[in-house]
């Protein structure tokens, strides 16, 4: 777990990673972590579609911006990191591509508080619900990095010209800070 204090927001974020230990039902895991965490807010994502730790503060940071300027999509900063991290406006499709299913086996957690304090202690609340916690879960691997770049369109002369493979995480990014230039 990571926390950081997003500048010029009310919000601090606690980020991490677990592996599961069984076939997951999204909705009730979901509804778990939800009252786990009150009266913080938490968001689960699906890790495999997470392109490393900066990539989910990114997208926290986006959000908390987004929400403070009135840009938002939605009323929740956790449906608006959602979008963010998976760089779509509609929410059914930002589900589409990082929400939880009863296939996934690594789950990606951000906690929402007003300070970090408050972060850490309601992600630790949501930990035990979620399986074996491994950051790890978020990083980069060969397969992942071939999903990923189908997923967000990223083609091989991009990926090139912005620094090679290493530059993937950088280039997704983007794509989620892009976002709030198309509403």
């Amino acid at each position: 777990m990571r926390t950081a204090v997003v500048k010029d927001s009310p919000w601090a974020v606690s980020i991490g990673g677990f592996r599961a230990g069984g076939a997951l039902d999204p909705k009730r895991i979901v509804k778990e972590v939800t009252e786990a965490a009150a009266p913080q807010l938490a968001q689960l994502l699906d890790a495999d579609g997470v392109a490393g730790y900066d990539h989910l503060l990114m997208a926290a940071v986006n959000a908390a911006r987004s929400m403070g300027t009135g840009l938002s999509v939605s009323k929740s900063i956790t449906v608006e990191a959602l979008l963010y991290a998976s760089a779509q406006d509609q929410i059914t499709k930002a589900l589409g591509m990082m929400g939880l299913s009863k296939g996934s086996k690594r789950i990606a957690l951000m906690v929402f508080a007003s300070n970090p304090k408050e972060a850490e202690a309601a992600y630790r609340r949501v930990a035990g619900l979620l399986g074996d916690e491994d950051d790890a879960v978020l990083d980069l691997d060969a397969a992942k990095r071939e999903r990923l770049r189908k997923a967000y369109g990223v083609g091989d002369a991009e990926l090139e010209a912005a620094g090679g493979p290493d530059a993937l995480g950088r280039l997704i990014v983007e794509r989620g800070a892009l976002l709030s230039l198309r509403r």
